[in-house]
């Protein structure tokens, strides 16, 4: 089977859908299937075999381009492939319809209601009015929308998604998490081996509410002195962290790791002793997911997507309070080693049902059966058979690029038209 992966993000970016896609990319093709990596931005010199690349925008630092068309080497090869599997809403699935001549599956990675109201000015009733649009708009351009977890897949339906929705838990390679290659120490870290380490892993952007984590975990260790924090990731929000950690008198008790390659993730958190996250934006967070392969308990916020990975009294904590429960969570459990033992040993357990084998094996039963019922050509606009309708797309762009670029947060900000549109684009200017 001919299969084509199209995101509007690959390596060398690393996040949850870069790793995810490239665990599907390896697994697949040890399965005997041929996987194509439709992606944008430059061409890059670590680029494995079947990596194509088309023009595009990079937007600010995140590593996500933006372009109205693909290359014409990518547009052919996708009237190839039996099989299209979309990672992103945005530059992905409408990509896909416009140019494939097969099934399309496209999985829901982003919690992009609460997404928007976090990292834009727009008022979240505002945020969710617009998402009403653009969910359902660009999910149609897909035969089947895969989510990760039964409480994103409800939000979904909420938010008028109209295409068929499969569940299927996103996967993880368990064993780097299971058997480390090289642990580290606390010592290692230069954190006193008689402290509790609680650790995060992730972005450090404002969606991810490391603000809040790092207020609880100030409140927490006043209770419990003897409590540490190890933050592992970077953003665009890490100095004002540090100074936060600062103003709260923790600083001393915070370690910030900075960027750590993913193969060494697994070695940090054999020091740790708890993970935790004040994050609501997950859809089905493959930290948690890998820490609690790493055999750590999860404190966290409850909410769609933790709840259906973390079982609250089992293998974690979860509050529905962010302010003053996760604090409360984090007292419980590092006062309560026996406690925090017993529920490792869960974290643990629990995580074999999201090995990686299994994610693959259930989608590429989809695949199969998406290939013989061929959805695609009973649709009344079939694939790669129509136009681009920039006139008609044009409102839906225009809401996108609000949520991008909100002109009432940062005055310099740009925003993009289709072609065609009489409206001209205006262009940030590169930061130097």
């Amino acid at each position: 089977m001919r299969i084509g992966m199209v995101t509007a993000c690959y390596k060398p970016v690393i996040n949850g859908v870069t790793r995810m896609v490239s665990l599907y990319k390896e697994h697949l093709e040890a399965a005997g299937h041929e996987v194509t990596i439709f992606t944008l931005g430059d061409p890059h010199p670590n680029d494995e075999p079947g990596v194509v690349r088309s023009p595009g925008l990079m937007l600010g630092d995140y590593g996500y381009y933006i372009s109205m068309r693909y290359s014409n080497k990518a547009q052919a090869l996708l009237q190839e492939m039996d099989i299209i599997h979309c990672h992103h809403l945005f530059m992905s699935v409408e990509m896909a319809h416009r140019y494939g001549r097969s099934p399309i599956v496209y999985t829901n990675h982003t919690r992009y209601d609460l997404y928007t109201g976090s990292v834009t000015s727009l008022p979240q009733p505002a945020a969710d009015v617009i998402m009403r649009q653009i969910w359902p708009e660009f999910t149609d351009f897909a035969d089947v929308v895969v989510t990760p977890s039964a409480g994103v897949r409800d939000v979904m339906l909420e938010f008028g998604v109209r295409r068929p929705i499969e569940l299927i838990e996103n996967g993880v390679d368990l064993k780097p998490f299971h058997q480390p290659t090289n642990p580290l120490t606390k010592t290692d870290l230069s954190v006193p081996e008689t402290a509790v380490l609680v650790t995060y892993v992730g972005r450090l952007s404002p969606e991810k509410d490391v603000d809040i984590l790092l207020d609880q975990f100030a409140i927490a260790k006043d209770v419990v002195p003897n409590l540490h924090l190890m933050i592992i990731g970077k953003g665009s929000i890490q100095a004002e962290l540090e100074k936060q950690a600062r103003q709260l008198g923790v600083a001393n008790s915070v370690t910030f790791t900075g960027p750590v390659v993913y193969e060494n993730v697994a070695n940090y958190l054999a020091a740790a002793d708890l993970f935790a996250t004040a994050s609501v934006s997950e859809v089905h967070p493959l930290t948690v997911i890998e820490a609690m392969a790493a055999g750590l308990p999860v404190v966290a916020v409850s909410s769609p997507g933790i709840v259906d990975t973390v079982e609250s009294g089992r293998s974690g904590l979860l509050t529905t309070k962010p302010a003053g429960g996760l604090a409360a969570a984090l007292v419980g459990l590092t006062t309560n080693e026996a406690r925090r033992q017993q529920m490792a040993r869960a974290a643990r357990h629990d995580s074999e049902r999201f090995d990686i084998h299994n994610t693959v094996r259930r989608t590429i039963e989809l695949y199969e059966r998406l290939r013989e019922e061929r959805p695609d050509l009973k649709r009344k606009k079939m694939h790669g058979r129509r136009i681009f309708d920039s006139e008609r797309l044009q409102p839906v762009v225009g809401q996108l690029g609000k949520l991008l670029w909100p002109a009432e947060k940062d005055p310099t900000s740009r925003r993009w038209f289709l072609p065609g549109s009489s409206t001209q684009s205006e262009q940030r200017p590169h930061d130097n």
